[in-house]
Parts: C-alpha cells; sequence; structure tokens
C-alpha cells in the first residue's frame, strides 16, 4: 500500500534492469520459491544464453531481493515485498502470459514429485482437468496422511461439473466432507460416485 516503496521497486530497480532480467522476474512472480530447473522450465525465454542457476546467482550478486533458502543456493525467493509488486506488475505488463506460466510450472513440479504445487499452479491456471487428474493420484495418499480439508480445498476450486465425471473425485469430495465433519453434500457425492 506504501506508494513510496512500490514505485521505488518499479521504477529504480524493476525499470532499471536489462529488457531479459525484467522478463526473468516478471515471469518467475508466480513462483513461491525458486530453482534454476523451474525457472527454466516457466521461462525459457526470459533466460536466453544462461541457464536458470546462473540468472538466479546473477539476481543475488545484484542484490536484486532474492533470498537463498539453503546452503547450497539451489532455492531461492523473492522478499515478499518485491514479490507482491513483481506479481501485480506482471497482471498488469502481461495477464495473456500467466496462464501458460503457470501451466508449465505445474509439469515441472509434476515431474519432480511435488504434487500440492502441481495441482495449485494448475488450478491457478484454471486446466481444471489437468488438476483433476492430479488430485485423484493423490487423493489416497493425502488421506491416508489425514490431509483431506487440503484435498476439499482443491476440489471446491474444481467446476462441479467436473467432479460429478469423475467417480474417484466424487468419491474423495463425499470422504472429505465426511471426515471433515460438512455433512451438507456427502450423500449428493457419494451417490454420485456410485451411480458412475
Amino acid at each position: 500500500d506504501d506508494r513510496y516503496i512500490v514505485d521505488y521497486l518499479l521504477e529504480e530497480v524493476l525499470q532499471r534492469q536489462p529488457e531479459h532480467v525484467r522478463r526473468f522476474l516478471l515471469q518467475t512472480a508466480i513462483l513461491e520459491r525458486l530453482s534454476g530447473s523451474l525457472c527454466e522450465a516457466v521461462c525459457c525465454d526470459a533466460i536466453g544464453d544462461n541457464n536458470g542457476q546462473d540468472m538466479l546467482e546473477t539476481l543475488e550478486r545484484s542484490n536484486l531481493f532474492i533470498i537463498p533458502l539453503d546452503n547450497k543456493r539451489q532455492w531461492y525467493r523473492y522478499h515478499h515485498l518485491f514479490a507482491d509488486v513483481l506479481q501485480a506488475h506482471a497482471l498488469k505488463a502481461c495477464p495473456e502470459q500467466l496462464p501458460s506460466l503457470h501451466r508449465h510450472a505445474s509439469e515441472w513440479y509434476e515431474q519432480n514429485g511435488l504434487f500440492s504445487d502441481a495441482i495449485r499452479h494448475a488450478l491457478t491456471a484454471k486446466a481444471f482437468e489437468r488438476a483433476a487428474g492430479l488430485i485423484e493420484q493423490v487423493w489416497p495418499a493425502m488421506r491416508n496422511r489425514q490431509q483431506e480439508a487440503k484435498v476439499l480445498g482443491w476440489l471446491k476450486v474444481l467446476p462441479e461439473v467436473l467432479v460429478q465425471a469423475r467417480p474417484i473425485l466424487s468419491l474423495a469430495y463425499g470422504l472429505s466432507l465426511l471426515n471433515t465433519g460438512q455433512l451438507d453434500g456427502v450423500e449428493f457425492h457419494l451417490r454420485n460416485a456410485e451411480l458412475a
């Protein structure tokens, strides 16, 4: 909300970067955590001849509000305020690109076994079929770990028609509602699963 800080970050930091760095910052703003290979998967066009890890190390050396998350400097994140400014600017500057960036992130996370992040990015991209397939894969494990509230949150984002067309999702929805004490809709979803 502080216009001076936002203006400083936009005008003195973001706008003074070379075009490829600015593109990289805006495209990776969708990510909570950054690694070289994840950045490459999300925004290969903004990296140029460098690889993702080189770009992250360059940003760190330039003091561009990037924070290492481990001692090996494989994972980073943007300072929260800088990330907020980047996300808001990306939403204005290139909104049509964001769903594609989220889909690329979802694919990378799935390939690397990080299904919660893969589902979150698929839902954000409104790639509902993809998200449904991922939820079906992880639901048994999530149920065993008693993380049904998280699964329920994902299922509530999906279009109801999609859930009804997939018996595993209907079953997951009904049982998740039941196990979290939300009895409205349990019978409806379990009946859908049974009919399918």
